[in-house]
């Protein structure tokens, strides 16, 4: 039995859609919910996943501390192997990770990717949003979005949230009223915030431009 608790907001994770995109604040657990959910997901089947985010300078910018630390915390051990660069499952899956930006051509020689995760989507040029949607291509295969909204004018915004969105998209805005595990300290930063400098409050706890 493992033990993986995952906010409400993030259930439609595990429903089959092409694009998934989840943006909100700060503190609305998109980054450890995505994680959590591919690892749940990977546990039974040999999925290939690609973590990616615009600029990986080193494998220390990725996701990969994140699953590593959450596989500690579910207790997985057993299930899974991770290398410096990379985390296989037992059941014949792989995660592997990589910037967009200096490593395009890689990615696009990338084959079989059954779900490619890009954090901190708010930073992704268009040019990499272009690449990577035909290279994602096998039947089946899903692309999903995580992001603090920073500019309108962001391709990522502009895709999902610019008018009507990709046919077959899931898009969800979560904030930290979705995170049950949402941190004493971080609440009286918010509440700081909210009472001196609203603005501020709405650009970083609930997501606004």
């Amino acid at each position: 039995m493992v033990k993986a608790e995952l906010p409400a907001a993030f259930q439609d994770l595990f429903k089959p859609s092409r694009y998934k995109a989840y943006w909100g604040g700060r503190g609305g657990a998109k980054s450890r919910s995505f994680g959590r959910a591919l690892l749940i997901k990977s546990l039974g089947q040999p999925l290939r996943i690609l973590c990616a985010r615009e600029v990986q300078k080193s494998i220390k910018d990725s996701v990969k501390r994140l699953l590593d630390d959450d596989i500690d915390r579910m207790g997985l051990g057993e299930f899974f192997e991770s290398t410096e660069t990379e985390i296989r499952s037992r059941s014949g899956g792989l995660f592997i990770f990589a910037g967009l930006k200096t490593n395009v051509d890689t990615v696009k020689s990338t084959e079989g990717v059954d779900i490619c995760w890009c954090e901190e989507a708010n930073t992704l040029s268009q040019h990499s949003i272009n690449t990577l949607i035909p290279t994602i291509r096998k039947d089946g295969s899903e692309l999903w979005f995580s992001w603090n909204p920073d500019q309108e004018s962001d391709p990522v915004d502009k895709m999902f949230r610019g008018g009507q969105p990709p046919p077959d998209s899931i898009v969800r805005k979560v904030t930290y009223e979705d995170n049950p595990w949402f941190p004493g300290v971080l609440r009286k930063e918010l509440e700081w915030d909210r009472s001196r400098d609203p603005e501020k409050y709405a650009h970083i706890w609930l997501g606004d431009y």
